[in-house]
């Protein structure tokens, strides 16, 4: 959790929203408070994305919708290294060993990395158990995109509603 950036936040847009800290795992909101619920870069950071997912399907109505937006497990991950290229276009992304590997990986895996990723670790998740952890948490995927002009794509997007 953030502190500090709830407090940036607080000062820019306490006008428009009621902003909360909390724990995703167990959200301070009752059931079916929300039309929907935006996660945005969250599965990488998260200990447990099945309970994470299960909160915020508790938390939306039957119908409303769920929006995640985070790192593609298939093109971001640890498991892949995006060579520097003077041009984004021009960049290759190296695929090396591990994507079925769960759980929390350095990147790079350099002990004297700076780099936020070497401090604070990934989590990796493959495709196939992100998108479960959305099905399994109750929720229906209704459409699926790779936003953004990286090829291959380092973002991906879901839209799913709740059953």
């Amino acid at each position: 959790m953030s502190s500090d950036q709830l407090e940036a936040a607080r000062q820019h847009a306490e006008h428009l929203a009621r902003l909360v800290q909390a724990d995703a795992h167990a959200l301070p909101f009752e059931d079916g408070e929300f039309d929907a619920v935006i996660s945005i870069l969250t599965h990488t950071d998260l200990d447990d994305v099945l309970g994470a997912f299960g909160e915020a399907s508790r938390v939306v109505r039957v119908g409303g919708a769920f929006v995640y937006l985070g790192v593609h497990p298939c093109f971001g991950s640890p498991f892949v290294a995006r060579e520097d290229a003077a041009a984004l276009e021009d960049a290759v992304a190296i695929l090396r060993a591990g994507y079925r590997s769960t759980g929390w990986q350095r990147l790079p895996a350099d002990a004297e990395s700076t780099k936020i990723r070497a401090r604070v670790g990934i989590n990796h998740l493959p495709l196939a158990g992100l998108l479960n952890a959305i099905v399994r948490s109750g929720f229906t995927i209704a459409q699926v995109e790779e936003p953004g002009d990286e090829d291959p794509p380092f973002f991906l997007a879901i839209r799913a509603t709740k059953l």
